[in-house]
């Protein structure tokens, strides 16, 4: 059963459309390496599957980037789509911070002043949307936005589980499309309460692998409003870096005649390391 994927699909003759993502080997390869506390790592998960869920509507190639910025003691947590089939995610954090971030709203995690920032690029055009991180969790955030920024009606769900070295996330999104006519708006009225109602008896298990597959959840709950899916992308963890993109780096800064005879350099996003010889630097 493929679980790392997103799809896109409709109900109802595409009065409403959707995005599911599930998240599961592929989030856990891109955590493995790194020592975050638990509430990072779900953080993270999370930010990951919602990035997913926002870009399947982009058609060609395109890079998105999704922070989540503050001062203590998360500094930044961000997850970066290299090209809707694959991504990469890292975090800053004060390790010295002695409280147990566990139960702390995002208000409290990211400190005064915190915010969501999400940036998409895809032929030649840059979008970037900016939101205040005042609600508890990222779920009550997505769904604020939504609902003040694009005034869109929006349903959000997102959930994630981490345990025994493994790590989840799952992202749901529902939205009503505009509606031709009077009185179409008033019969997308009705649906929308009704697709309301099926939504809010998803549990979060189910939107996990211990769930039915995904495909199948959408028939449990939707059965009566011809759920069509029309797209489907398979995902992964990967990084771009490489000792040729860090050497590139080395030579960009002015100093780098002044180094050490060898720099070591870690990714923040896979833990590689890449020690680079001064001499392997042209002047």
């Amino acid at each position: 059963m493929q679980t790392d994927k997103c799809i896109s699909f409709y109900l109802k003759n595409g009065m409403v459309k959707g995005h599911f993502c599930r998240l599961t080997r592929s989030i856990t390869n891109a955590l493995e390496n790194h020592q975050y506390p638990n509430k990072i790592k779900a953080i993270l998960a999370e930010m990951t599957a919602m990035s997913q869920c926002f870009t399947m509507d982009i058609k060609g190639e395109s890079q998105a980037t999704m922070q989540l910025m503050g001062t203590s003691p998360v500094k930044l947590a961000l997850t970066n789509s290299l090209d809707s089939q694959s991504f990469r995610c890292c975090a800053t954090f004060d390790q010295n911070f002695n409280v147990d971030i566990k139960n702390l709203s995002l208000p409290k995690i990211f400190g005064q002043g915190g915010k969501l920032v999400f940036t998409v690029d895809f032929e030649k055009q840059h979008y970037q949307t900016i939101v205040e991180l005042n609600a508890h969790s990222l779920q009550e955030c997505f769904q604020h936005y939504f609902t003040q920024s694009q005034q869109i009606q929006t349903i959000v769900l997102i959930c994630s589980d981490v345990k025994n070295n493994e790590t989840e996330s799952a992202a749901f999104l529902l939205q009503r499309m505009p509606a031709a006519s009077n009185s179409q708006e008033e019969e997308n009225d009705d649906l929308w309460h009704e697709i309301s109602c099926f939504s809010a008896t998803i549990k979060p298990y189910e939107l996990l692998s211990t769930g039915p597959e995904m495909e199948k959840l959408l028939d449990l709950v939707f059965k009566d409003l011809q759920p069509v899916v029309s797209r489907e992308t398979n995902l992964s963890f990967r990084c771009t870096c490489s000792k040729e993109k860090i050497m590139n780096i080395l030579k960009s800064f002015e100093a780098a005649e002044n180094q050490d005879e060898s720099t070591e350099i870690i990714c923040e996003y896979c833990h590689s390391k890449y020690v680079i010889d001064k001499n392997e630097i042209d002047p």
